[in-house]
């Protein structure tokens, strides 16, 4: 009995451990896309990669914020995702290796986005420092 209550409860603890996540390039973005909308930004922050969270915890310093804190008020609307506020379709999922994806967006009145991705333990996360980074390089 004591086994499988040791059992019971470790799987507990593993699964509320869980990294967070998604199963496909893809779906990382329409997953951290619903989470938002559906007023679960926690659950976002989740999806974000590691490299998003330090840009997160970065921007909090002078706050006196957590990453997650800041990043949590900062996507309490969905116009904070900017185009993927809108409804949108996958268009192109375009691999990087084994673990980086870039995922092409439109939105439906025609706006594109170049989204990307990241796998992470094993999960793919949305690498929205990357994004950003690369976002900033067609500007100048």
């Amino acid at each position: 009995m004591k086994i499988i209550l040791t059992l019971i409860i470790s799987f507990y603890f593993i699964s509320c451990g869980s990294p967070g996540g998604s199963d496909s390039p893809a779906n990382a973005i329409k997953d951290f896309v619903t989470a938002v909308k559906e007023g679960n930004p926690a659950k976002a922050w989740t999806i974000l990669s590691k490299d998003s969270q330090k840009l997160y915890e970065d921007m909090a310093k002078n706050r006196n914020q957590s990453g997650q804190e800041f990043f949590v008020g900062s996507m309490k609307d969905a116009k904070a995702l900017g185009i993927l506020g809108n409804d949108f379709q996958v268009m192109e999922e375009i691999k990087e290796g084994d673990d980086k994806a870039i995922v092409n967006v439109m939105t439906m009145n025609g706006e594109t986005q170049e989204m990307y991705t990241i796998k992470e333990n094993g999960t793919w996360h949305l690498d929205y420092a990357r994004t950003m980074e690369e976002s900033r390089k067609l500007v100048e």
